[in-house]
């Protein structure tokens, strides 16, 4: 029988497993010393082909050649 923080765990990881495989959109959420190097935002677009579920919560998706958290991306879903 699984215990309430393996069923808890698991409704959590839903939504970054359900992206692995798909084709994605999503801005990235820049610091203010970042933004005046990319003043149009970054849109990153692309197949997300591993994710990463984290203990500490900080899950994050690989999209091409990086990996994303996604704490701090903004999807178009």
């Amino acid at each position: 029988m699984r215990s309430i923080e393996e069923i808890i765990m698991a409704v959590a990881h839903t939504t970054v497993l359900s992206l692995l495989g798909k084709d994605v959109s999503f801005s990235v959420l820049l610091d203010e010393q970042i933004k005046s190097f990319f003043p149009e935002g970054m849109n990153i677009t692309g197949l997300v082909e591993e994710v990463i579920i984290a203990l500490n919560g900080n899950h994050q998706i690989l999209v091409g050649d990086e990996f994303y958290q996604l704490s701090k991306i903004d999807l178009n879903l």
